[in-house]
């Protein structure tokens, strides 16, 4: 009962977190909104609020600035961190419509604090993002195409080692909202056989994450969590892909926000892809990423997040600012 309490509380400081509402009026060219209360960093070291509790409150954002009746959802998001934003006081919101269309809505939005630009973001939103919903047209009406589609193959991490049989770890979120697991072949690079052969642009790395959450969320909620999800662990876990030495913890990464005993890092865009709008963030996500390349102290990242049965439902890309400390980089197994 108490774990499910727990979670239930989390439910309701989701939605506490990440609600927004409208201080202009409907007519006005740029919809102005804001959150009723503040936003929290990844960690208390922190230097801003984490990236995706941004990202989340700027798709509640893009949701609200559509017609509730149109079905709207996100189909891609395109954004960069301008400045650290604080966790003392609500971000406020300027949302241009970019364009409404019959299946397709543009929104641009502006994040501030104070007057002063912390983020800014374009959404691109569809009425058509559903496999399973085009696939029931198709038989309603079968002079419609059979619905195509295609994905890459899931790593064979997701198949040894399932979520079900892994420890559930809460340190790396200090709002509590998010828990990760993290297979054996995460925690020791060496269980991954032929990982020592390839290059640290080849190596592919990955986790569970889940919302901790307990209740069904409306479909806003449910993009805002994702958005929570998209931007955790795997800037910090450069020096997993580095094969940098294990932390007295045990693991090869910190839940420092940032700031770990290996480097300095900061996120500078974020991308997302939703491929299909059937998903559920309070179930756990398994997450396969690599860093392809690295080079003038910046790293890029992409991420695939697949649903319990392999279905690649979403897709990251992001670049981050990377720091090593004290040439931290030259013991790195390349």
């Amino acid at each position: 009962m108490a774990e499910v309490s727990a979670r239930t509380e989390a439910t309701h400081r989701l939605k506490k977190n990440f609600s927004v509402r409208q201080v202009s009026g409907p007519d006005s060219s740029v919809l102005e909104y804001e959150g009723l209360v503040p936003l929290s960093k990844p960690a208390p070291t922190s230097r801003g609020v984490y990236g995706g509790n941004l990202c989340a409150q700027a798709l509640v954002v893009a949701m609200e600035s559509v017609s509730a009746s149109e079905d709207f959802v996100p189909h891609s998001l395109h954004s960069y961190f301008v400045k650290a934003g604080v966790d003392s006081v609500p971000c406020s919101f300027q949302v241009e419509k970019l364009n409404d269309g019959k299946n397709f809505a543009n929104r641009l939005i502006r994040v501030l604090q104070n007057g002063e630009l912390k983020y800014i973001v374009m959404v691109s939103l569809t009425k058509r993002n559903s496999i399973d919903k085009a696939r029931k047209e198709y038989v309603n009406n079968n002079k419609k195409p059979f619905p195509f589609e295609f994905q890459t193959s899931v790593s064979p991490t997701f198949y040894k080692y399932k979520a079900s049989e892994l420890e559930v770890n809460r340190g790396f979120d200090h709002s509590g909202l998010l828990e990760h697991k993290f297979p054996p072949n995460f925690v020791d690079h060496e269980l991954s056989a032929d990982e020592h052969l390839k290059s640290p642009g080849e190596r592919d790395i990955s986790f569970y994450i889940r919302l901790r959450e307990e209740e069904k969320l409306e479909s806003k909620y449910r993009y805002a969590g994702f958005g929570m999800l998209s931007d955790s662990v795997y800037l910090t876990a450069l020096s997993r892909v580095l094969h940098l030495p294990k932390l007295p913890s045990g693991l090869p990464i910190s839940p420092t926000g940032g700031k770990e005993p290996y480097f300095f890092s900061v996120s500078l865009d974020h991308s997302i892809y939703f491929h299909d709008d059937n998903f559920d963030p309070t179930e756990w996500s398994f997450v396969n990423f690599r860093a392809p390349r690295f080079s003038n102290n910046r790293v890029l990242l992409q991420a695939g997040y697949y649903d319990k049965k392999g279905k690649l439902y979403a897709s990251i890309v992001q670049e981050g600012l990377v720091f090593f400390k004290e040439g931290v980089e030259h013991k790195a197994k390349l």
